[in-house]
């Protein structure tokens, strides 16, 4: 059987894509290059067996096990998750959602409520206007975060919150898919991986640096502690939180 993938198009991924490359896995697995919230509804709509799910969606998401060794993490500052604005953040009053993330979405709200006290007005829009105060998440991150002077990153924020790291996303999989395939997929990040530490990755410096020093693979006892803890806050905070 020829299983369906989804897989986030960030750099974030490289070492997943670059290692199924090398795995030689494009023709054993039908990939799916998309955002984060694709990711989760091509799950929810059954069109894909296996994605990089974002932890915000696993609430919503049908019967489904979290499945393999790593997920895209990070213990501290990220970079790529982040609260860009243009004023400080007591003057804060609304804040620009972004669509390609309901883990990030939800973060930013109980982070608000949770960590810095505040009651902001949260909203989408789907237009490119950079508005004034906006969450930002992914590549597009390093090229705009030079245009506001207050930048919160959120992996650093909820780490001063909880003490844990952050789990972004995680592989989730329809039930009964065997071990084997997993075991698959590890091994080709384990590959891609390898490449990057080793300096044969052709990125740039900044971009071998982020991967190995910003994002935190291994999902371990630490990392399930820290996403239990955010779907318990983000369930407790259900009926106010804006999803997408």
């Amino acid at each position: 059987m020829k299983y369906s993938i989804a897989l986030v198009q960030y750099l974030n991924t490289w070492p997943f894509s670059t290692g199924m490359k090398l795995a030689h896995l494009d023709a054993e697995f039908n990939l799916h290059h998309v955002t984060p919230s694709q990711c989760a509804d091509l799950f929810e709509k059954g069109e894909v067996d296996i994605s990089l799910c974002p932890v915000g969606a696993l609430l919503d998401l049908p019967e489904h096990e979290v499945r393999g060794k790593y997920c895209i993490g990070a213990d501290g500052p990220v970079e790529t998750v982040v609260l860009l604005s243009k004023v400080p953040l007591g003057d804060i009053t609304s804040v620009k959602l972004d669509s390609h993330s309901r883990t990030s979405n939800q973060l930013v709200q109980i982070l608000a409520e949770k960590l810095w006290n505040k009651n902001w007005n949260f909203y989408f829009d789907h237009t490119d206007r950079l508005a004034d105060t906006c969450l930002m998440i992914g590549d597009k991150v390093f090229e705009k975060k030079e245009l506001y002077p207050y930048q919160y990153d959120l992996s650093e924020a909820w780490k001063a919150l909880t003490q844990l790291p952050m789990v972004f996303a995680v592989w989730v999989a329809r039930p009964g898919i065997p071990d084997h395939i997993f075991e698959t997929l590890d091994h080709a990040f384990a590959m891609g991986m390898d490449l990057l530490q080793r300096g044969e990755s052709g990125l740039s410096e900044w971009q071998s640096d982020y991967l190995v020093n910003k994002i935190s693979y291994p999902m371990d006892d630490h990392k399930k502690e820290a996403m239990q803890c955010y779907l318990e806050m983000a369930a407790s905070l259900q009926s106010a939180l804006i999803q997408k």
